[in-house]
């Protein structure tokens, strides 16, 4: 059975799953119930804690941390941790060591996808899309330390890179493409023109 809501800005019927209303384009928000979630590496129940001046939802077990989708992004905005940080050795990228595991998403209990910030920081978070992003125990520091360290700039430059090589091939196979095309066109027009 198809589970349906209402959408809160055209008013239309529409599938419960949808996080943009399709017959108007509307963001919708997710009404979440607050948040008494537990610890998805040690169960233990999470508690607000502050942190530079923002509340974070901590497990005082294992130190992890749960940042919902919009505290994540003010987490590691360029400007709020070149204000807040003050590091004084440069990045460096240590190899990853945990076992793959994968774990639950503190809000809807769904299995989080592991991915490395930014391709290139070598830093591992589990990320729910919908709900956010769960940090073990020092990868906030890691993550803010590469921001500080223009990990941002080399990522970006690493993506235009791949961008270019990606336009560069396309570019060759269209210009193989027409070449092929025109050498069709030809042979054809003349057993049209020759009757052959």
């Amino acid at each position: 059975m198809n589970e349906t809501k209402k959408c809160e800005y055209c008013g239309k019927e529409i599938y419960a799953q949808y996080m943009i209303c399709p017959l108007c384009g509307g963001y919708l928000h997710e009404r979440l119930e607050p948040l008494h979630a537990s610890c998805p590496r040690c169960k233990v129940r999470l508690q607000a804690e502050m942190h530079d001046g923002d509340t974070y939802d901590l497990c005082p077990d294992c130190g992890g941390l749960w940042l919902d989708r919009t505290e994540f992004q003010q987490a590691v905005k360029e400007s709020d941790v070149y204000k807040k940080e003050d590091f004084q050795e440069g990045y460096h990228r240590k190899p990853a060591r945990d076992p793959l595991e994968y774990i639950p998403c503190v809000r809807c209990g769904k299995m989080m996808n592991r991915k490395n910030f930014r391709h290139i920081s070598g830093v591992i978070i589990d990320e729910c899309g919908r709900h956010g992003v769960w940090l073990d125990r020092g990868e906030l520091e890691k993550i803010r330390h590469f921001i500080a360290d223009g990990g941002l700039d080399r990522s970006q430059d690493r993506e235009i890179e791949k961008t270019r090589s990606e336009l560069s091939d396309l570019a060759t196979r269209v210009e193989h493409n027409e070449f092929v095309q025109k050498v069709m066109h030809f042979w054809n027009f003349k057993r049209w023109l020759f009757g052959g």
